[in-house]
């Protein structure tokens, strides 16, 4: 009989482990997304609704984001993506824990999250771009640079992956970031912890600089913000390997 779990009981198995790994590296989303899975586990545990179908549901989502970009009227794009890339972040919560709390994880589900979930950064940052040309009326200027800032993007995982394996963090590390403590970390990585997770807010700036009428400021700090993941991954990579 599969298992149907209560909210407490979600809650509990989020605390147990998954939480200390998304707050080193994705807080945004701890933050803004995971709360809304919950119910939506609850509900799918209920159901024969499999992690993978809704991983599926999830990835066309992503294949909508630079047709609401490019086709919709504009006065409704930019929130179209944002609600779009919300409900993505969302569900890549929800087909996780899925997985764990009703024993039903496969390799196969866990590599059709990810490429799903690369292809969500990819598309998003092309749709930012495309978003600001439409505004600024500037033809396919910021379309190029939200493209290059998607392939840095997906650059920086080969390069991360790259490498040797990554040591688990300290059971100390973890609890220090989790209670909100620095004890056993450093500030050095606090920040690279904070940096790491401001991409699960990448919808809501959207959202803000569609509201003040201004999306090319998002595609320069996307930019810079691949560019110096790229960096990161390369010298954590060459790093281990010199080890």
């Amino acid at each position: 009989m599969r298992r149907k779990p209560t909210l407490a009981a979600l809650a509990a198995d989020y605390r147990n482990g998954k939480i200390e790994d998304e707050l080193r590296g994705d807080w945004a989303v701890v933050v803004f997304f995971r709360v809304w899975s919950f119910p939506l586990v609850w509900l799918f545990a209920r159901t024969a609704v499999s992690p993978s179908a809704i991983t599926a549901f999830s990835g066309l989502l992503v294949l909508m984001l630079p047709a609401s970009a490019g086709l919709l009227p504009l006065s409704v794009a930019g929130p179209a993506v944002v609600a779009l890339s919300c409900a993505v972040l969302i569900l890549d919560c929800v087909d996780g824990a899925l997985a764990r709390i009703t024993a039903r994880a496969s390799r196969f589900g866990g590599m059709l999250d990810f490429l799903v979930d690369m292809a969500h950064w990819g598309l998003l940052y092309a749709s930012i771009g495309l978003l600001a040309d439409r505004v600024a009326g500037t033809g396919f200027f910021w379309t190029a640079l939200g493209c290059a800032a998607g392939w840095l993007r997906l650059y920086a995982r080969v390069v991360r992956d790259a490498g040797p394996a990554k040591a688990e963090a300290t059971a100390d590390a973890a609890a220090g970031i989790s209670s909100g403590v620095l004890g056993g970390i450093s500030a050095g990585e606090v920040l690279v912890a904070f940096v790491a997770g401001l991409s699960g807010a990448i919808p809501l700036l959207l959202l803000a600089g569609w509201a003040f009428g201004s999306i090319g400021w998002l595609v320069v700090f996307l930019i810079a913000y691949a560019v110096t993941d790229v960096v990161d991954a390369g010298l954590q990579s060459f790093g281990r390997a010199a080890s």
